[in-house]
């Protein structure tokens, strides 16, 4: 009698235990698509980005450079005319001749809460990650001179 209770008990924990972890497991989560792209390379929206926190959303079914440009009023991700052509890294003054022409191809400005090493009234084109995590899009800036920064978008359908 008593071996029968304890393989009833052990049959019961075994069942119990499966049952947990099956539930636990639910649906199986999308898989994270990431992609590097070097500075100065050319990103493409599929969708519409609304930056988080902020106001700010980024137009669909267009492409653009990714800079990071500094000015007196703060730290911004900059989403800037794909026909525009600057080396990576290098930096663009807006008290230049060449600053009034930049001005015009810049399309977004995303503030960044980041202490950047640029000059104040510069952009510099940076290399980015994009991670695709579903209703999420991060754009993570990867270059070595500037501190980590990460930007999270709503991807709106």
């Amino acid at each position: 009698m008593r071996s029968i209770c304890l393989v009833g008990l052990v049959f019961g924990l075994i069942l119990g235990l499966r049952a947990e972890s099956v539930a636990l497991a639910g649906p199986k989560a999308k898989r994270v698509v990431v992609r590097v792209y070097p500075g100065g390379e050319v990103f493409c929206v599929s969708s519409p980005l609304v930056a988080v926190p902020g106001s700010v959303v980024i137009q669909a079914d267009r492409c653009y450079r990714i800079g990071v440009l500094r000015t007196f009023e703060g730290t911004f991700l900059a989403f800037l005319d794909p026909d525009f052509h600057l080396p990576p890294g290098q930096l663009v003054r807006f008290r230049t001749p060449a600053g009034p022409k930049l001005r015009g191809r810049i399309f977004y400005l995303v503030p960044i809460q980041a202490v950047v090493g640029i000059p104040v009234d510069s952009l510099v084109l940076v290399p980015i990650r994009v991670e695709d995590l579903g209703p999420w899009l991060v754009i993570v800036v990867t270059d070595t001179f500037l501190p980590r920064i990460v930007v999270w978008f709503e991807v709106r359908v």
